[in-house]
């Protein structure tokens, strides 16, 4: 078993493009994209919710400076305990960054775990860890700025395979962010380069401290064709989604799916684990109906919508 600290993964796969038939009559199941047989069991636990939690998340603990200044005594304490060599990524980064790894980074994967210390401790060890990984010993270190760890990815930004919508939140704070799979296709841009621009937008919407208290809403512009999937990057990307990245994921709006999404989704799911399975989300139609489809989630604006799919959003 992998030390649950270590937060390694290879970064050597091959992107591991996969060609099958498109059977145009999957069906797809919505709107979880789920097909287990205790979907009723899951939605039975888990009490009836308001608009702000549409998303099934944790609530948000009322922050005081008692809680925050307690927590952070107890992550220090925490952290000291865990073996160097399943931290030797953050040992590096507090002697060459200090200044990126200290308390005010340290509150947000607090925030991201709802103030259980223990997860927040493995979290950010898990996170320098692969941090190293991903970036190599020159970069790292460096501020997660286009000038700084992105200095060498000023090329893979601009084709938009992750954006941000700078200026706009959903109504409850979270950040909105637009994967557009089909970058996927470019044979000219790396799964490494991918992975950093992932690292690099999500880090941008951590500025806002809402989106670190609420999470991030996804869409997904999902892909033409089932042979620009890449296999290797979405797991990495969901690994780094899942336990190692300080962000929560609210869900995950899937604009107009291809019949053969079910295919991905049976890849996908057993990568998610069952909470976020069960934040993902189709729509289908035309504007009108994807409108009144994202309605209950507080998405139900034009404004908040996307220009690929209709609407008036734009994103960074």
């Amino acid at each position: 078993m992998r030390s649950i600290c270590s937060g390694s993964y290879s970064s050597n796969d091959q992107d591991g493009r996969v060609i099958l038939d498109q059977r145009p009559n999957i069906e797809l199941y919505v709107p979880s994209l789920g097909d287990d047989d205790d979907d009723d069991d899951y939605n039975d636990k888990h009490h009836v919710i308001d608009a702000n939690n549409i998303y099934k998340q944790s609530p948000t603990p009322t922050e005081t400076d008692i809680l925050i200044n307690e927590s952070l005594t107890r992550f220090n304490s925490m952290l000291e305990t865990i073996d160097d060599d399943e931290k030797h990524g953050y040992l590096m980064a507090k002697e060459k960054c200090p200044d990126l790894c200290g308390e005010s980074f340290k509150l947000i994967f607090l925030r991201c775990e709802v103030f259980n210390v223990e997860k927040s401790v493995r979290r950010f060890a898990k996170y320098w860890n692969t941090r190293l990984e991903v970036f190599g010993d020159e970069l790292a270190f460096l501020p997660m700025t286009l000038d700084g760890a992105m200095q060498n990815e000023v090329n893979a930004v601009p084709l938009k395979y992750l954006q941000l919508a700078e200026d706009t939140t959903d109504p409850y704070g979270r950040a909105l962010l637009l994967f557009d799979f089909n970058i996927e296709g470019d044979n000219n841009i790396s799964s490494e380069s991918l992975l950093r621009v992932v690292w690099y937008q999500v880090h941008q919407a951590l500025i806002k401290e809402s989106v670190q208290k609420q999470g991030v809403v996804v869409y997904v512009r999902c892909l033409d064709s089932m042979a620009d999937w890449r296999p290797s990057l979405s797991k990495q990307i969901v690994q780094a989604g899942r336990g190692i990245l300080p962000v929560r994921f609210a869900g995950m709006h899937f604009m107009n799916p291809p019949t053969f999404l079910s295919i991905i989704m049976r890849f996908v799911k057993p990568l998610v684990g069952k909470e976020l399975r069960y934040r993902f989300y189709t729509h289908s139609g035309s504007v009108d109906n994807l409108l009144e489809s994202l309605e209950k989630f507080g998405l139900g604006s034009s404004n908040l919508l996307p220009i690929p799919f209709g609407g008036n959003l734009e994103f960074a």
